[in-house]
C-alpha cells in the first residue's frame, strides 16, 4: 500500500470508526508518528462534523415531533451513565467500543456546549492514539499482535 493511499484511508476511517483507521494505519505506515497523526487528524474531524450536524439534525427533528417523555430501559441506562460518568466516560469509550458518530450523538444528549463535547472527545482522541502509537514507537510493543496472541483479534 502507498504512503498517499494509507494516509488517505487511515483519515477517512478514523473519522467514522476509529479502531478501522489505527488497522489501516498500522498495516500502511512503517513510522508510527505518522499513524498517530493522520487516525488523530481523522478522528478529530468526524468529532467536529458529527457535533455540529448532530445539532444540526436535533434542531430539524424537533420541528416534527411531538414527544411525550417517556421513562423506558434506554432513558434509564443513559441517566445512570450521565449521573456515573457522564461526557468523560462516554468520550473514554469512543474511539475504541463507540464509533465517532455514536459517541458525538451520546454526548450531545448529555450536554449542550459543544466546546466541551469537542474538547473531551479530543482529549480522549489523543490518549488512545498516544497509547496505541507510542507503545510501538517508544517500547516496541505492537498492540495488534499481542492482541492476535490472546485471540481477542
Amino acid at each position: 500500500m502507498s504512503f498517499g493511499t494509507a494516509a488517505l484511508l487511515s483519515f477517512l476511517w478514523s473519522t467514522v470508526k476509529y479502531l478501522i483507521g489505527v488497522g489501516v494505519a498500522l498495516a500502511g505506515f512503517h513510522d508510527p508518528l505518522f499513524g498517530w497523526i493522520f487516525t488523530s487528524a481523522g478522528a478529530f474531524l468526524g468529532v467536529v462534523l458529527f457535533t455540529y450536524s448532530e445539532y444540526w439534525l436535533e434542531s430539524y427533528l424537533k420541528k416534527f415531533s411531538k414527544s411525550k417523555k417517556r421513562f423506558t430501559k434506554t432513558n434509564r441506562r443513559l441517566v445512570w451513565m450521565r449521573l456515573h460518568g457522564g461526557l468523560p466516560l462516554i468520550a473514554m469509550l469512543t474511539p475504541l467500543i463507540l464509533s465517532i458518530p455514536v459517541g458525538t450523538l451520546l454526548c450531545t444528549t448529555f450536554i449542550q456546549e459543544k466546546h466541551k463535547i469537542i474538547l473531551w472527545q479530543s482529549i480522549s482522541i489523543a490518549f488512545w492514539g498516544t497509547l496505541i502509537f507510542g507503545s510501538l514507537l517508544f517500547f516496541d510493543v505492537n498492540l495488534v499482535q499481542y492482541l492476535q496472541r490472546l485471540n481477542l483479534v
